[in-house]
């Protein structure tokens, strides 16, 4: 019979807490990122806090980018949010032998993926500006479903100016991956040409304003193509095969109603 496994208990404790705004729920994920099955709760804590403790110097966890983000909250208080996010089913705990640790729900990861492809992307570009192509090395080997979706948002920026740096990225990757680059790069040299055929007629895809459509949360996204209201259906109706276009003071989807046929058009501040 095998040694019985005396787990640490987990006493979870919101205090109280009966909300938390959007960019607090996304710091908390982003902090929980670097921990998944390998940190729990009060280190989390303690990379909020922007604790000096010796753990979190010598693991350099100093270095995430929500490093002190609740300084000056007390770490009472921030666990509370943890708790609060474990509660509500945004992190949830599994044991390593007798220790708890953070993992992702499908709620959770599916708002920090998307906010740390937006985070990636924003490197890439700052990378590909200044010619530190080894970036791409941090890369390799993260979340499939995160890079496949960097990749989108790479396409969709349209931005030329990133394809020496996917090169770079292509040829340390997998063979699945690299295709997926190899496929981005050919899209961004396809519509740099179609960019030059187009302009003159004003039918060009604003790619700043598909920066700013995939800046929205995918729910939300989601949630904003099935609110369009169609003239011809007298209803609200789904959008699809739509293009994103700039439109002061914010963008507009412009498409086809989905049950109809028509043309609808959604305007987003």
């Amino acid at each position: 019979m095998g040694k019985k496994i005396n787990r640490v208990s987990v006493e979870l404790d919101a205090n109280g807490i009966k909300s938390l705004p959007d960019d607090e729920i996304k710091t908390i994920l982003r902090g929980a990122d670097d921990l998944i099955m390998s940190g729990g709760r009060a280190l989390l804590a303690k990379i909020l806090a922007g604790s000096k403790d010796k753990k979190v110097l010598e693991l350099e966890l100093d270095y995430s980018p929500v490093y002190g983000a609740f300084k000056g909250v007390s770490q009472k208080d921030i666990l509370a949010k943890i708790d609060w996010m474990i509660l509500h089913q945004y992190l949830n705990i599994e044991y390593d032998n007798r220790l708890p640790m953070l993992v992702f729900t499908e709620k959770g990861w599916e708002i920090e993926q998307e906010a740390y492809a937006e985070e990636l992307l924003n490197k890439l570009i700052e990378a590909a500006e200044n010619q530190t192509y080894e970036f791409v090395e941090t890369l390799k080997d993260r979340n499939r479903s995160m890079i496949l979706l960097l990749l989108d948002k790479i396409a969709a920026t349209g931005n030329r100016g990133l394809i020496t740096i996917l090169d770079a990225w292509k040829t340390i990757e997998y063979k699945r991956v690299s295709a997926k680059i190899q496929e981005v790069i050919d899209v961004l040299e396809k519509e740099g040409e179609n960019l030059e055929e187009t302009a003159s007629e004003e039918e060009v895809l604003s790619f700043s304003a598909n920066k700013k459509w995939l800046s929205i949360p995918v729910k939300i996204r989601k949630d904003l193509e099935r609110n369009v209201w169609c003239s011809d259906c007298c209803d609200v109706v789904q959008i699809v095969n739509y293009t994103v276009k700039e439109s002061s003071p914010g963008i507009v989807l412009e498409g086809k109603c989905k049950s109809c046929g028509s043309d609808v058009a959604r305007f987003i501040e």
